[in-house]
């Protein structure tokens, strides 16, 4: 069965636009910044205590994003010509101001803050170049949710290989997914093989893998689907709570419950609406993604103090800096990111043209998000 947009004068998306990627953006995006806020406030030297123990496996939004920015990828580009330069580097335009301008916003502030005396650590030379340039290190000394960039990047590189050629780059896809495997089993191999051959990169070939079957018009079962990636993810999340699943276990399980829900929810065609607030939420999430880890740093931080002289719930305070980093978000995206994206320069970086790909409305990004 073809899969096929709705119709109509309302609430309608434009040909080819998937909103329901949106809506799971949006929501990823929060199940990682209440993960944050969770441990956050936890810590001896905060609250010390749980607050919402139910986000100690929100972590898992980070796999949910990891197999969506397969997932739209592959659905953006995988029209491109073989072997075209252009399209190449169209993708690595589109690549790189989609991460790299609004990365840069919220480092350069960081860096000068570290430098300043406000950081636990002072990076060295090597800690800013690395990430400005979103590469390879042994640890977060910045920004500690970078991290996922750095994977997301990786996965870039690969894809590229796929689009110069396609039988080199899938079988190199697959061989940079699967060798991870029997390495995760092995101790003491480096941080840089570690980091090469993680097992997160099974969720981008997950997603890849289920853009495939979309694209060929195998969207039958999409409520099935979607039914049963949400089972395997909620029953997956409920045991990460306490953390009774193996690390390496859990995040394969959280990627299959992931492609389940994501297969599932673009292939059921009247799910393809325009609902305000989560498209919003999505389109933010990136934004969301990079300000809240510094954000509710300082948002904890008031928080004791206020509670040191007023008697408020710490459930209260949870909510208020959840609320508050999703409408920094917003401002951040609108003022900022949107406008950014929008620039002539931008536009005309590497004289890129659109993509027409189903999907051409979409950016494969790390939560954040690892996270068109």
């Amino acid at each position: 069965m073809k899969p096929e947009l709705p119709t109509g004068k309302t609430q309608v998306p434009r040909q080819g636009q998937l909103l329901q990627l949106n809506w799971i953006r949006g929501i990823a995006a929060l199940l990682v910044v209440a993960y944050h806020c969770e441990v956050t406030m936890l810590m001896p030297k905060y609250f010390g205590t749980s607050t919402f123990p139910l986000f100690k496996a929100g972590h898992s939004g980070v796999q949910l994003f990891f197999v969506l920015s397969g997932f739209v990828i592959y659905l953006a580009h995988h029209r491109d010509s073989e072997g075209n330069g252009s399209a190449i580097a169209r993708f690595v335009a589109k690549r790189f101001r989609r991460l790299y301008p609004s990365l840069w916003i919220v480092l350069v502030p960081l860096i000068i803050l570290s430098f300043l005396g406000f950081s636990t650590r002072v990076p060295s030379g090597s800690d800013v170049i690395l990430s400005l340039l979103i590469l390879p290190v042994k640890e977060e000394v910045i920004l500690a949710t970078e991290w996922t960039l750095r994977h997301e990047i990786l996965f870039y590189a690969m894809f590229a290989v796929f689009l110069w050629n396609r039988r080199i780059g899938f079988g190199l896809l697959l061989a940079w997914g699967l060798v991870g495997l029997p390495l995760a089993l092995i101790d003491g191999k480096g941080w840089l093989i570690d980091f090469i051959f993680n097992n997160n990169h099974l969720l981008f070939l997950a997603g890849a893998g289920i853009a495939w079957l979309y694209v060929r018009g195998y969207s039958a079962g999409g409520p099935f689907f979607l039914f049963a990636g949400l089972i395997v993810f909620a029953v997956t999340f409920y045991f990460g709570i306490s953390k009774q699943i193996p690390a390496k276990a859990e995040l394969l399980l959280f990627g299959l419950g992931a492609a389940g829900i994501i297969y599932g929810a673009c292939s059921m065609r009247y799910l393809n609406r325009r609902i305000a607030p989560l498209e919003e939420a999505g389109a933010a999430s990136y934004a969301l993604y990079l300000i809240h880890y510094p954000l509710i740093s300082l948002l904890v931080k008031i928080a004791v103090k206020i509670d040191q002289s007023v008697a408020i719930p710490h459930a209260v305070y949870f909510v208020a800096i959840l609320v508050i980093c999703q409408l920094t978000a917003f401002a951040f995206h609108r003022l900022i990111e949107a406008p950014l994206l929008n620039a002539r320069s931008m536009q005309n970086l590497f004289a890129p043209t659109r993509t027409a790909t189903v999907a051409s409305n979409y950016q494969g990004r790390a939560p954040a998000p690892s996270s068109d």
